[in-house]
């Protein structure tokens, strides 16, 4: 049987997850699995059936379909032919699968063999997709120390590129050299970015971040606009608090009835992913989103704050109106009036969405 390893929104949306599948599963056996939180939104606007999520790391998703798959195919979409590449190069080292491994990259349509041989089968379907054979690109993470410090430097950023920490935007690159310098835990500078305070402090809130294992990525946007949004309405009970975006929104999308969301991106992103599912979003932004996403619409009832500063009044309404917890038995409606009432004198302006 043949795994096949989805990652990255514009495989989706870009038509090669469909062909790629059409060619693959035909009369054959295949199983189909998904990485990544834009991606699983990109997998919900295609409308196809049967991939699965389980929310994991690629080179997780590695290991687990290597237990009933000898040919594991990574199928990417990178900024260019040579990220993606060396994006595939890190997931295979990583997963140290037992399985082959191969890749095909779809912004230049080059395919690389990452563990053993590729089967012939599957060489001669990807180049009747049009995929050329390119050479395995250099792996590993470059890490090294500086008078007790942690280095890592990021070999996939573009000058403009937003700089991601686990699915959190830390920066903006101002070129091709970007190194992340951390010490306990503590990430304290970003060589050849303009740093975003805000992420920084949100990492630090989540329990800091091991930079030798920490999930970097860099990207000029999340997402690219034109994709038709799918909404699969469910019902759900209570509001959740939400401060990050990441792969556990989609478990919070079927068991709430709506979202405190705190920050400009994280409102976008959240309001974006959960509006598929029908769920209302109540967003704190100060205006300092670096626009990761664009043309995110929430779904209708909600409303967002723009206040002077959206951390302060986000861990306020932590505090006061969920005891601290990340979530509430209260309803939306009931959640929203409560809301406004407490940031009253907090809020610059407001606008609903109907």
């Amino acid at each position: 049987m043949i795994g096949l390893l989805f990652h990255g929104p514009e495989v989706f949306d870009q038509g090669w997850a469909e062909k790629i599948i059409k060619v693959f599963s035909g009369r054959a056996r295949a199983r189909l699995m998904l990485a990544g939180t834009m991606a699983r939104t990109a997998l919900i606007d295609s409308g196809i059936e049967g991939v699965e999520t389980p929310g994991l790391q690629p080179s997780q998703c590695v290991k687990l379909l290597e237990k009933d798959c000898s040919m594991i195919l990574l199928v990417t979409f990178g900024q260019s032919a040579r990220s993606g590449l060396r994006f595939g190069s890190m997931v295979a080292e990583r997963a140290a699968s037992s399985a082959a491994v191969a890749q095909a990259e779809c912004s230049g349509l080059v395919y690389a063999e990452l563990s053993k041989s590729c089967p012939v089968q599957v060489i001669s379907k990807l180049k009747k997709l049009g995929f050329c054979r390119s050479k395995t690109s250099k792996a590993g993470v470059e890490l090294w120390t500086e008078k007790g410090t942690l280095c890592r430097r990021m070999t996939t950023a573009k000058r403009g590129d937003f700089i991601l920490v686990n699915g959190i935007v830390v920066g903006r690159a101002l070129k091709s050299e970007v190194v992340l310098v951390s010490e306990n835990r503590s990430i304290i500078s970003i060589r050849g970015a303009r740093i975003k305070p805000h992420g920084l402090e949100k990492l630090e809130r989540l329990g800091g971040v091991n930079l030798a294992h920490v999930k970097l990525a860099s990207t000029k946007c999340l997402r690219g606009a034109g994709a038709q949004a799918r909404v699969k309405k469910l019902t759900g009970s209570g509001v959740a608090f939400v401060d990050h975006a990441g792969m556990d929104i989609y478990k919070l999308a079927s068991g709430v009835e709506g979202a405190v969301t705190v920050g400009d991106d994280t409102t976008a992103v959240v309001g974006d992913i959960l509006s598929r599912f029908g769920v209302p979003i109540i967003g704190i932004v100060d205006g300092d989103g670096d626009k990761v996403m664009t043309g995110m619409r929430p779904y209708p009832g909600s409303v967002v704050f723009t206040v002077k500063t959206d951390d302060k009044t986000g861990l306020k309404a932590l505090k006061e109106l969920f005891g601290g917890k990340t979530k509430s038995t209260t309803s939306f409606a009931d959640m929203k009036v409560a809301f406004a009432n407490l940031i009253a004198s907090d809020i610059v302006s407001r606008k609903d969405y109907y």
